[in-house]
């Protein structure tokens, strides 16, 4: 089953936490919020309660934010200007936590807060970013800017990395979050420093996704923050790359966590949109591992009813799926044709679940006389009458495997054994082995 990601901000901090550790899967803290000794106090507190929950840090790397610390409104057509540097002789500047980065085409248009707000791009003049905002709005502090397909510094962002890494060494964290990550080369040298943290790796721009699967492989799990990735690479191109990364993400073994505005109805209303529940469905499908909720526990007063939504639902479409798709033994023996099959059947029962199918080798132990005859006329069949015994079932089985080897293993030198253990209704077996020759030979 899919699982809850949680982040912990001002709404589920403090007498709050306790909530949030029991109906959570995994905790996150966004370190480019709040101060390091906050941080400190949140993540000693979790551990104090559950030692085992792992808790996940996003690292502040080369992403663009705001350094407004208050509230800022702007107006539809209102020209704005943002920079790493304080111009003095300069009006409508917005300080930028980094360096614009190299651009490597260029774009009409750039964004702020995931995408969220719109600018006309009108230059980047002397490192100084102009736009003019489609819409009026209130920007919030250190929220994040996209300029589309945007080439970060790689060495900024290992020092960046490294440096607050140093910071938070004395942290109770399992997880560290990056954002922005390119190519492999930043996380080897992470992982050779810090073998026992796991690194999960944020694909969120045009050339972390091309080197996807480079960066995959060296991961230990992927984030797909979907507002950045968005900004950066197109809304168009969202869907396609998002599934791309989840192919080849799960087709390693590897976790994906699936980011951005799942929930965030839910930071006013008490019940999601219609929009919202799809999209979770659609994520379910994909059997992704992690629903990230970001601004929805962090900072909203609805945290809690959030949480308690979504993990009522998850466990209402597990019900559902386990009802649904519930897979007889029967079932899977159908992928078996062609192959030799041993089963251990006393009333000869589960072989007419199975009969129709058309194995290479099938030997069918039993104490149903009328069934052993019956088997007699079928090809590829062989049918042994025996006793079977109340107790000592495992060297029944060897024992009788060994005696019979020629027979089983006269087409392969291996076959699937079948036995009742358990019988369930409706199916009168319910464990397979895979058996090979060498096993039965002393």
């Amino acid at each position: 089953m899919t699982k809850i990601l949680t982040t912990i901000g001002p709404a589920s901090d403090g007498k709050n936490l306790k909530y949030f550790i029991n109906n959570s899967d995994f905790i996150r803290f966004n370190m480019s919020h709040n101060v390091i000794s906050w941080h400190k106090k949140n993540i000693d507190q979790i551990k104090k309660i559950n030692p085992n929950k792992l808790v996940l840090v996003d690292i502040p790397g080369v992403k663009l934010r705001t350094l407004n610390k208050k509230p800022i409104f702007i107006k539809k057509g209102e020209k704005v200007k943002f920079s790493y540097k304080v111009l003095k002789k300069e009006n409508n500047v917005i300080l930028l936590s980094n360096p614009l980065p190299k651009i490597k085409k260029n774009s009409k248009f750039f964004y702020l807060s995931d995408g969220t707000f719109e600018f006309k791009n009108l230059n980047i003049i002397n490192r100084i970013l102009t736009g003019i905002s489609c819409q009026n709005f209130t920007l919030n502090p250190k929220k994040g800017l996209n300029i589309p397909f945007s080439i970060y510094n790689d060495k900024t962002q290992e020092k960046l990395y490294f440096s607050f890494l140093k910071k938070i060494s004395r942290l109770n964290i399992d997880c560290v979050g990056l954002s922005f990550i390119q190519n492999s080369n930043i996380l080897k040298k992470l992982k050779k420093k810090y073998p026992k943290l796991i690194f999960i790796s944020k694909i969120e721009n045009y050339l972390g996704y091309k080197n996807r699967k480079d960066i995959i492989q060296n991961s230990d799990a992927i984030m797909i923050d979907r507002g950045d990735l968005a900004a950066e690479v197109g809304i168009s191109k969202l869907s396609e790359y998002s599934d791309n990364i989840i192919i080849d993400t799960k087709s390693i073994g590897k976790s994906v966590i699936i980011a951005t505005e799942n929930l965030n109805s839910l930071i006013y209303n008490e019940i999601p949109t219609k929009s919202e529940v799809m999209n979770i469905d659609y994520y379910l499908q994909k059997k992704v591992d992690y629903l990230m909720l970001s601004d929805e526990t962090a900072t909203s007063k609805n945290s809690k009813n959030t949480v308690r939504w979504l993990s009522n639902y998850l466990k209402k479409k597990k019900s559902k799926k386990t009802q649904n798709n519930f897979l007889k033994i029967e079932e899977i023996i159908k992928s078996f044709k062609d192959q030799t099959l041993v089963v251990f059947s006393k009333k000869g029962y589960f072989y007419d679940r199975i009969s129709s199918n058309d194995f290479k080798n099938l030997v069918l132990f039993t104490e149903n006389v009328k069934l052993k005859k019956v088997l007699q006329l079928k090809r590829n069949y062989n049918s042994i009458l025996i006793k079977f015994p109340r107790k000592y079932l495992y060297s029944f089985l060897y024992e009788n495997i060994k005696r019979y080897k020629e027979v089983i293993f006269k087409e392969n030198k291996f076959a699937y054994l079948v036995n009742v253990i358990f019988p369930r209704e409706h199916s009168r077996a319910n464990t397979i082995s895979i058996i090979q020759e060498k096993d039965f030979l002393r």
